[in-house]
């Protein structure tokens, strides 16, 4: 692909979200300034998305810019059916060399998805990248990095306790990075007597209860924690939280379905482990895979400005407890 012809279409999969964002983040960029950004950018929902309006989107000549970024998500929501698969690549198939789609679906794309497919036989417009969330040692070994690219150090001890605590989320261990360069104020590298005094259970302490009180159908107690998670943490980062926990709770219960010991799969602290055994045994499977699909929508529906992130975190819990 030529350097002076960027794709018109950036394919992104994966179920490493922060990946994911600060590609777009980069791309935005290069839109240009936050006046043209503001005006020259737009983000869709798939599900249930017209097509049409899809199209007109990108179609649309940039305003003082030089391109016109649409990102739209989850990618697969594209491709339901026939139908909208034949539509979604006559429009693929359109797209001025002003507009760059970006189409981002938060688990890995399997090697017969229409999509791949599409990308594969138009290499040269199309852009694509798999974000996979790495795991155990190369997790240890991400968070790393990332302190060093936050302008901080940690020591080995503590990259481990962190990742443990964490459960393999980036954004979650980004944030909480973050927030211990803050505290050694960049100086010295962080310890894990750090991570310890920071790091555990500091709103993770009023998701378990949350998760306690929804696994014994108590709504309003469920809302009181969850206000007091709110009080303590942004909304993006509370629902976070709680997505892991969902995520470490069905991988809980797969293991529970098969006789296993659960905690061995979870590769978090003994002591988290052990809790989330027990909270596993609350729910069924079939209810952890609507809680997870829930949060997933809700989560897309807040990225793409459909509704307050307190409000459809309220909604949430008052839906689990109905």
């Amino acid at each position: 692909m030529a350097e002076n012809n960027p794709p018109t279409l950036y394919l992104l999969h994966g179920d490493d979200e922060l990946a994911a964002s600060e590609f777009v983040t980069r791309l935005r960029a290069k839109v240009g300034d936050p006046s043209a950004v503001v005006l020259n950018m737009h983000e869709f929902n798939a599900d249930g998305l017209d097509l049409g309006a899809l199209a007109q989107a990108c179609r649309a000549a940039p305003f003082l810019a030089r391109r016109r970024l649409v990102v739209v998500r989850p990618a697969s929501a594209l491709v339901a059916d026939a139908g909208r698969q034949a539509r979604l690549e006559a429009l693929l198939g359109q797209l001025p060399p002003t507009t760059a789609l970006v189409l981002i679906e938060p688990r890995p794309l399997a090697k017969t998805s229409p999509l791949l497919r599409w990308a594969g036989d138009h290499a040269d417009s199309t852009l694509v990248r798999e974000f996979a969330v790495p795991h155990g040692e190369a997790f240890v070994r991400w968070v790393r990095q990332r302190c060093l690219q936050l302008g901080g150090d940690i020591d080995p001890q503590a990259a481990l306790l962190l990742a443990e605590l964490v459960g393999d989320d980036p954004r979650l261990a980004d944030q909480e990075l973050t927030k211990l360069l803050d505290y050694v104020d960049r100086l010295r590298p962080i310890g894990s007597e750090d991570v310890e005094r920071l790091t555990p259970f500091g709103g993770q302490s009023n998701v378990f209860a949350m998760v306690d009180a929804l696994g014994m159908q108590d709504g309003p107690t469920a809302l009181n924690h969850l206000h007091r998670l709110l009080e303590d943490e942004p909304p993006q980062y509370a629902l976070a939280m709680i997505a892991r926990q969902f995520r470490l709770l069905l991988l809980a219960r797969e293991a529970i379905e098969t006789g296993q010991d659960p905690r061995p799969a979870l590769r978090v602290h003994p002591f988290v482990a052990g809790k989330i055994a027990a909270q596993a045994r609350r729910f069924t499977l079939p209810q952890l895979e609507d809680v997870l699909r829930g949060l997933l929508a809700m989560d897309t529906s807040i990225k793409t400005g459909q509704t307050d992130e307190k409000v459809a975190l309220d909604a949430f819990i008052a839906g689990l407890t109905a």
